[in-house]
């Protein structure tokens, strides 16, 4: 039940962060923000970090040498980063030629994306009930986004009634999906070795790195209004609760509760926008329609089917364990 509780407190601040960055384009261009939320989350981390090898009694010399010392795991957490990376300037670039409607239905693609490259790369083959599921959760998620259509949800759910038109942007938001699926899955396979809080510190880092040129060829940093408390106020919690917690959240709930697990959740992040912006506007009355209880129906059966303790993940090798 706690793990529950903890991918719904993960799905909630997502959608926040949705909400929340959609305020942020008057003050900064996303790559700007995108750019300074990770280092200040990174220079956040840092004493956290070293705070918890103190009270464990550890030697923080040795513990950040350790976190350098392989080779191999450098190179994994490059790739961890670089792919939550590209999906982010994926987004940026894609909404240059195609619409957030576009963008949104798309984004409900991520999880099945992730069961694909989990039973390609990990081996992973999930039973028909299961890969039913996550289809169910694309149809839910995408009904929810249609019935919000005319609704003002800074940027996640629809905006605009001119329906869903293939542009071509959405190549590359496609592309863009395939590396968030790509982040959550490499997360499970290479992440195991260090604990949630050492984790998230090097997606950070990495992440950082990866973001601060672009940022300083692209970003606009000239046009970022520091002196503005709106930026400020923000940019700190999209920083603090968007992606320090998030970070951590994930990196614990993929080690376990698994990926398949995390990318099913997100189906729900439509509908926490949904009501956040319809409470936020004193309209929640107007959410109380077939279209958007009958995506809420399909997203209930979709998650039942996903993670209803039902399901065993049969292992290519003939071996079975159970599905995470």
């Amino acid at each position: 039940m706690s793990s529950f509780f903890t991918l719904l407190l993960w799905a909630w601040l997502m959608a926040s962060s949705f909400i929340v960055s959609g305020h942020m384009v008057e003050y900064a261009s996303p790559i700007a923000t995108s750019a300074f939320r990770f280092l200040l989350a990174m220079l956040i981390m840092l004493p956290a970090l070293l705070f918890s090898w103190h009270r464990a009694k550890l030697n923080k010399i040795e513990q950040f040498k350790a976190l350098f010392a392989s080779r191999q795991r450098l190179f994994h957490y490059v790739v961890i980063s670089g792919a939550l990376v590209g999906f982010f300037i994926g987004l940026f670039v894609a909404l240059q030629s195609t619409t957030p409607l576009n963008t949104s239905v798309l984004y409900t693609l991520v999880p099945l994306i992730g069961v694909m490259i989990t039973r390609i790369w990990l081996k992973e083959v999930a039973p028909l009930w299961r890969v039913i599921g996550f289809v169910l959760g694309s149809i839910g998620a995408m009904t929810v986004l249609f019935s919000t259509q005319g609704s003002s949800t800074q940027g996640f759910p629809i905006q605009g009634n001119d329906g869903f038109q293939w542009h071509s942007g959405d190549y590359i938001f496609v592309g863009a999906c395939f590396l968030l699926a790509l982040h959550v899955v490499s997360v499970q396979k290479w992440g195991r070795s260090l604990g949630a809080l050492s984790g998230a510190f090097m997606i950070m880092l990495f992440g950082t790195l990866w973001l601060l040129p672009i940022a300083l060829i692209w970003g606009e940093f000239d046009q970022v209004q520091w002196l503005s408390q709106g930026f400020w106020v923000n940019v700190l919690y999209l920083t603090v609760f968007t992606t320090l917690f998030t970070f951590v959240l994930q990196q614990r709930l993929v080690m376990t509760v698994g990926a398949s697990r995390l990318l099913a959740i997100s189906y729900t992040i439509p509908v926490w926008v949904a009501l956040f912006t319809a409470l936020s506007q004193s309209r929640l009355l107007s959410l109380m329609d077939w279209p958007f209880a009958s995506g809420i129906v399909f997203l209930g059966v979709a998650l039942f089917l996903i993670d209803g303790n039902l399901s065993k993940v049969k292992i290519a090798d003939g071996s079975n364990s159970t599905a995470k």
